[in-house]
């Protein structure tokens, strides 16, 4: 069943959708929430401002570190801060929303 776009917009983020057969559909990582130690690429994705592709670019190249579990790669959340303090360094950014 299709919710209505209202409806789908209203759902809390960190929800699981169920499909008919009682089955999760999906599961929408809050990006508000710090408490969280492990996000996901999509979630990481959207907090750097950057698509999925670039990001998992990223991740192979070591610049953001990741876990596995099970078929999930999640990304550490404090090396998204990380990430982007260093690049800010590299770039001479006085003004990097991110300096201590």
């Amino acid at each position: 069943m299709r919710l209505p776009s209202v409806v789908e917009n209203e759902i809390a983020e960190g929800a699981a959708l169920m499909n008919a057969d009682g089955k999760q559909t999906a599961v929408m990582v809050p990006v508000n929430d710090d408490s969280a130690l492990l996000v996901s690429v999509e979630c990481a994705s959207s907090m750097l401002g950057i698509g999925r592709t670039q990001t998992f670019s990223l991740i192979m190249s070591g610049a953001i570190s990741s876990i596995k579990i099970g078929r999930r790669r999640l990304v550490v959340r404090r090396d998204l801060k990380d990430f982007v303090r260093r690049e800010c360094e590299i770039q001479n950014q006085a003004d990097c929303p991110l300096r201590a």
